[in-house]
């Protein structure tokens, strides 16, 4: 079970660096099929972030807490690290149980602290693209693949499978309105206004998870506990503790707004264009 465990965080992590990488430095490959999103989508995008910084309803947080142990536990397998589980508690705490290789030192912890903080917002940059090329209903694929590969390998504790089989159901219903299975569910004279409902859903649910994730990381810029990311970030780079957690939040906001250019059909990141 190790080893399939081991090779699926490997794989899941992989994909995720190359779809990342060909988003965001080869973006052009998807230009053909890039649509004008609807304002009604970008409202919900607005309106997500700034509900997920504001919440505080734990039990909302779900969501991001799955999202934040899953980007630790992707760069575990990056690094050539053994993933041992994942839990998401009630309370939305996580851990992500691992053991790492020896060799790679500093640089290591640091990539492992980062990407827990801002895989939120690489998520919000990847469905972005997809979305905007209208290539949602593959999108829903990848996800739910790898969704169902984490539960069952990985996962070990009722609200971990909660919040998975719901992002699963989520996805089924995505793969219907968008025409790539035939609709059970769904009535099929309904289906374009389902398909655009469910791609506000998606940006809302990406975004709102951003909006956690950036509230998490504002409430710990200046870490003082040893066992947080952003302390063990700044440390294992020699950064004072707030200029390392002010770094992570930096980087957030870069990649939300790369996601926001996609969305917006900006011509490039510098180059801003409508905002709504």
């Amino acid at each position: 079970m190790q080893l399939l465990r081991n090779l699926t965080w490997w794989l899941t992590g992989l994909s995720t660096l190359v779809v990342f990488t060909l988003v965001v430095l080869l973006s052009e490959i998807l230009a053909g099929q890039f649509w004008e999103v609807p304002r009604s989508a970008i409202i919900c995008v607005y309106v997500g972030i700034a509900l997920g910084f504001l919440n505080k309803i734990s039990f909302l947080r779900l969501g991001e807490t799955l999202v934040h142990e899953i980007g630790h536990a992707q760069m575990v397998a990056l690094t050539f690290g053994g993933v041992k589980y994942i839990r998401v508690e009630r309370d939305t705490s996580g851990v992500t149980n691992h053991e790492r290789k020896r060799g790679f030192g500093r640089l290591t912890v640091a990539l492992i602290s980062l990407f827990g903080p801002i895989s939120s917002s690489v998520v919000f940059v990847i469905t972005a693209r997809l979305v905007a090329s209208e290539l949602t209903a593959y999108w829903a694929i990848g996800v739910g693949i790898f969704v169902a590969l984490i539960l069952l390998t990985t996962v070990r504790n009722f609200w971990g499978w909660v919040t998975g089989l719901v992002l699963l159901s989520l996805l089924y219903i995505v793969l219907e309105a968008s025409g790539y299975i035939a609709p059970q569910l769904l009535a099929e004279t309904n289906l374009v206004i389902t398909n655009n409902l469910l791609v506000n859903v998606i940006l809302a649910v990406t975004a709102f998870n951003v909006g956690s994730a950036l509230k998490y990381s504002f409430q710990f810029r200046v870490p003082r506990n040893p066992n947080s990311d952003e302390y063990r970030f700044s440390k294992a780079l020699f950064l004072p503790g707030s200029v390392g957690g002010t770094l992570i939040i930096l980087i957030q906001l870069a990649l939300i707004w790369v996601g926001l250019g996609y969305l917006l059909g900006w011509a490039s990141v510098l180059e801003i264009g409508r905002i709504i």
